[in-house]
């Protein structure tokens, strides 16, 4: 028996359905035939002029698979990424078996009886992760004119809105979040969506990516001479990559339930792993150290051995410079004589960028189900760096690998990689069956043989209206309302000027200063930060990088696209940037949710501390002003919000408590429960159940009670009739135990409203105001002006609450730590 087979199935997740849409198809059977006779979706682009571009080739869909997927969004008002990723993860469901109940099965069991005799799955009890390198920008340049920008196509732009409207439309309630790691983003998603079903957030995901063909980014890739004239190859002489299109999603679930109702088991995830190549915006790390990290990640948390990998279905896009980069990062892992067959799937259908993960392991796992693996087409001769690997060529090789890697990469330095079982889960239909008692015998379930690590903040940093805090936010917090509207920066350049870089857009700077803050308020020094996560949330990125470029491509025209300004587009890029300037070389992760980003990241890392796969993971979030973002400001009804727009950043260092470095007296809080849960904005009803859902699980998660409740620290977005109806959820919940009303505190009317920045103020706000330090500044009624009255005791328990622009919430309970 391997190690991965003495696991407990209910932590084991497997891949039940599959739905592709990309150059060769929108249907895994359509799509492996061509693969099989080495057809390649790489054709002339007709969806923009390209003649003074590079290239004019790129793996575009083919207009009647395309009007085929958008068929059943035609009516709704969405950006081609949202439909996109609808019309693949609607291929998916189907595929897996599955149905969202909907109206009296809504009620029962999440594996009731759904439409048609199949078995459902609870509206609440679905989530779905999207990953996307470019978000709804074809929602931008359908206008071409950033000075005249119209309500309805903006609205459709933010990032979080692609993975919300596909979440909307499909009927999905439960977790709800948009990965944004560049090419790693896709990866990125199924990682975390395997991680939210094993914590117990969700039973089944959606998870996949999805990214239209651009012209802007497009104009992107031209400028920086990455693009290839003819169909690319992969690891080959010929440099240079073909972009693509498209969208794939899978279903995610328990193994145990899988093979309960006798689903079809195309894979089991075994683990991923991601990492920073902390080393530029742009280009890989020459030696492959980043991907290196991540598949060692990966391998170690699969608990599997290196020799049991059979095929890795590598990033390779074809540049000179990347492949063999990668080359170098797997024979770091598995040594300079490695004989894993290796391919890159892109030479059939293109570098779909964020979409790159899913699509290429869905094609594999379908491909190895029929007894192959993909190959590189168009392969000349191995180009310098590539000559000592097995590289599959030209057609596909049969071979049923036991097991597999899914390498991809993205600008701004982050790197996935996803380790997979392809073979023989479902002999274990009936072993499982046989032998109930194997179950409770099994070692490393870490929901019972394993404690549950205890997370605990260790430390605070945040600048905003020009000012850098470490710890001490509420001080943040003056008497005069009037300080909101006013207007200073940061300076990263004059704070530490080692770590600025010319051009810095002021989000990057903002951020890498409250990381430098937390840092040290946490004592955490340069040696411990490879080892220590990163994970951050941003609801737009820079607006001002993304408009100066997209300025550039508009009124220049394509051919004259930023080169400064266009790796910046992509809105992980603060949080690569900011790894690269600090050396966070670990696990590395980035996202936007529209409003619970603080919270969300919270979440995100206080899973993976609980666990053990970290022992400290730093977590950010942020906003930035500009033009743009006054424009979003506006499509999304923000202008009317009761709060002033601002922008800032807030870090926190979240510590394992057994292994923090600080004294117990010099640890803040522990985050002690969470919960999440999507809803509508424009839906009261669905509104008020997720938020009370949230709360609800949260209480659940942490062993407490509404009763146990202090304060109640609420980040609502303002707008007219919100904050009456959520504070009307929460007083709902005392009444019905009975508990007296909590304080409901909302301080965004003294620091102003960011989308991101907001959600994480509050949380360190509560982390602070359950710290033994503060005790003497609540005696003296400090921050009376806030709500907050005098207390001789001191907080024990503070509910945190977030909400996102589009209705949905994430809640935190902060406590403090008994001595």
């Amino acid at each position: 028996m391997s190690d991965r087979e003495n696991t407990n199935t209910k932590d084991r997740i497997v891949i039940t359905g599959m739905g592709v849409l990309c150059a060769l198809g929108d249907h895994p059977q359509m799509v492996y035939e061509r693969m099989l006779a080495a057809e390649t979706g790489i054709r002339e682009v007709t969806r923009f002029d390209t003649d003074k571009l590079q290239s004019s080739l790129a793996g575009q869909l083919e207009d009647s698979i395309r009007e085929g997927a958008l068929a059943g969004t035609a009516e709704l008002s969405m950006d081609l990424c949202a439909r996109y990723a609808i019309a693949a993860a609607r291929k998916a469901l189907i595929d897996s078996g599955l149905s969202i109940a909907h109206g009296d099965n809504m009620k029962h069991h999440d594996r009731a009886k759904g439409t048609g005799g199949k078995p459902s799955v609870l509206p609440a009890r679905i989530g779905l992760t999207l990953g996307t390198c470019n978000g709804g920008v074809l929602s931008l340049e359908e206008q071409w004119n950033l000075s005249e920008l119209d309500v309805d196509h903006t609205s459709r732009y933010p990032f979080y809105q692609q993975g919300d409207d596909a979440a909307r439309v499909l009927g999905v309630a439960g977790p709800v979040a948009t990965l944004n790691t560049a090419c790693a983003a896709s990866g990125n998603a199924i990682g975390y969506a395997s991680d939210l079903i094993r914590w117990g957030y969700a039973d089944v995901m959606l998870a996949g990516g999805s990214d239209p063909l651009s012209h802007s980014v497009y104009a992107g890739f031209n400028v920086l001479r990455a693009l290839n004239s003819r169909p690319s190859s992969p690891f080959s002489t010929q440099y240079g990559l073909n972009l693509g299109e498209g969208a794939a999603f899978v279903v995610l679930e328990r193994l145990d339930a899988a093979l309960e109702r006798g689903a079809t088991i195309y894979a089991e995830l075994c683990a991923y792993g991601l990492s920073n190549d902390a080393h530029h915006m742009t280009a890989s790390q020459p030696e492959g150290a980043g991907i290196q990290r991540a598949v060692e990640m990966a391998i170690n948390l699969a608990g599997v051995s290196k020799t049991d990998m059979g095929y890795i279905n590598a990033h390779g896009t074809g540049t000179q410079a990347n492949d063999r980069a990668e080359i170098s990062g797997l024979q770091g892992s598995f040594g300079p004589d490695m004989t894993i067959p290796i391919s890159s799937s892109k030479a059939y259908f293109g570098h779909t960028l964020g979409t790159s993960a899913a699509l290429e392991l869905v094609t594999s796992l379908y491909a190895i189900r029929q007894g192959y693996v993909p190959a590189t087409l168009h392969f000349e001769e191995a180009r310098e760096g590539c000559e000592d690997v097995d590289i599959i060529q030209h057609s596909m090789r049969p071979m049923r690998p036991a097991y597999m890697i899914c390498n991809n990469s993205g600008f701004g330095g982050h790197n996935v990689s996803l380790v997979l079982r392809t073979n023989g889960i479902e002999e274990e239909r009936y072993s499982s069956v046989q032998n109930p008692e194997r179950e409770n015998s099994l070692a490393g379930h870490p929901g019972e043989a394993v404690p549950r690590r205890r997370v605990v903040i260790t430390g605070v940093g945040a600048v905003s209206k020009g000012d850098i805090r470490k710890g001490n936010v509420l001080g943040a917090f003056g008497k005069d309302t009037k300080q909101v509207t006013e207007t200073s920066f940061f300076s990263l350049k004059d704070y530490d000027k080692s770590k600025y870089e010319r051009r810095m857009n002021q989000l990057t700077q903002n951020t890498i200063g409250a990381v430098l803050a937390a840092l040290e308020d946490a004592a955490l020094g340069e040696s411990q930060r490879e080892h220590t996560g990163f994970i951050y949330g941003t609801a737009r990125g820079s607006t001002s990088s993304i408009s100066n470029f997209l300025e550039s491509v508009f009124v220049k025209g394509p051919e004259y696209a930023s080169t400064i300004y266009f790796p910046h587009t992509v809105i992980n890029s603060i949080a690569g940037q900011t790894a690269e300037k600090l050396q966070f070389k670990g696990f590395n992760s980035s996202f936007s949710t529209g409003g619970t980003e603080g919270l969300t990241a919270a979440l995100y890392a206080t899973g993976k501390i609980r666990e053990g796969a970290l022992t400290s993971c730093l977590i950010g979030a942020g906003d930035e002003r500009s033009q743009l973002a006054e424009d979003i400001d506006r499509a999304k009804g923000l202008q009317d919000s009761r709060y002033e727009m601002t922008e800032g950043s807030v870090c926190m260092v979240l510590s394992d408590l057994e292994e923090a470095d600080q004294t117990r007296s010099g640890i803040y809080a522990e985050l002690s429960g969470l919960g999440v849960a999507s809803g509508a904005a424009h839906d009261a009803s669905r509104q008020s159940e997720a938020l009370i859902r949230a709360v609800t699980d949260a209480l659940h998660e942490a062993e407490t009670s509404m009763g146990q409740m202090d304060l109640i620290l609420l980040n609502s977005v303002g707008r007219p009739g919100e904050l009456e109806l959520e504070q009307s959820a929460i007083s709902s919940i005392g009444e019905a135990v009975a508990v007296p009303s909590v304080p409901i505190i909302n301080l965004n009317a003294w620091a102003g409203y960011g989308e991101s920045y907001s959600s994480m103020l509050h949380l360190a706000a509560a982390a602070e105001l359950v710290s033994p330090g503060v005790m003497h500044e609540l005696a003296k009624g400090t921050y009376a002006h806030l709500g907050l009255p005098e207390r001789t005791s001191a907080y024990q328990h503070i509910l945190t609450i977030s909400s996102t622009v589009n209705g949905s919430y994430s809640v935190a309970i902060v406590s403090s730590v008994a001595e």
